[in-house]
């Protein structure tokens, strides 16, 4: 090997050596900082769901499914003259079965039939609600309940309370790297850690008669997520 090839070979060492020492030095001075983040936006209900039952007994199917469907028709016609429409209005639930009754010698024997169809509305100006109400127990539902009070923009609202979730996310970390002697450099990662879901507020199942006092208040929507942040030694740190 001649002098100069040595030569050339000794610098290419050296400059190998450099640049893995720059490198791991760089490395070293790069930090992450995970960090979880909670967000929530309130809003008020602005719809309400609600089941009617509709019931006949007897011991002839027939003529009680027809009283079942007349009082059917009837209240949906009485909701559709009250501003709800038929999208917002599902009675497809019919149910049959047969009933049981306990005789003098104590047996149990069947008494006829029941004849129960499901009717579930949405109403969206729940103010309607007692009205509505009073419609429907006038018109021949034997009962009805699980009236929840919802939000119709559920997911806008959520999309929200993901953004408050990183951004309270980003303000921690800014004090926790200012308080390590770092500084944020940038996003790596962000992971989503809660589901939206609906947010209802189960009342108790009615059978009488409502009063004016059907208040939904204010329900508050969650979002959490957990967030990666490069960050880098403060200039004249020593952490």
């Amino acid at each position: 090997m001649t002098q100069s090839n040595s030569k050339s070979r000794f610098l290419f060492i050296c400059l190998a050596f450099l640049t893995a020492g720059f490198t791991t030095f760089a490395q070293a001075d790069e930090r992450t900082l995970s960090i979880s983040g909670s967000g929530s936006v309130s809003a008020i209900p602005d719809q309400m769901s609600l089941t009617f039952w509709i019931e006949e007994r007897g011991n002839k199917l027939s003529s009680q499914k027809s009283v079942v469907d007349d009082t059917t028709n009837r209240l949906i016609k009485d909701l559709n003259r009250k501003g709800v429409e038929d999208k917002d209005i599902r009675s497809y639930q019919l149910q049959i079965y047969p009933r049981y009754e306990q005789n003098d010698d104590g047996k149990t024997e069947q008494d006829g039939f029941v004849v129960q169809r499901e009717v579930q509305v949405t109403l969206l100006e729940p103010e309607n609600y007692d009205s509505i109400i009073d419609l429907a127990l006038a018109r021949g539902v034997t009962r009805v309940g699980q009236v929840k009070f919802e939000i119709s923009d559920q997911q806008g609202l959520y999309q929200q309370a993901l953004i408050n979730a990183y951004e309270q996310a980003k303000n921690k970390a800014e004090r926790l790297a200012t308080a390590a002697g770092l500084e944020l450099t940038g996003t790596l990662s962000i992971a989503e850690r809660s589901m939206s879901r609906p947010v209802v507020m189960q009342m108790a199942e009615m059978s009488s008669r409502s009063d004016k006092v059907s208040l939904p208040g204010q329900q508050t929507i969650e979002a959490q997520v957990e967030v990666i942040f490069s960050t880098k030694t403060q200039s004249g740190s020593d952490n």
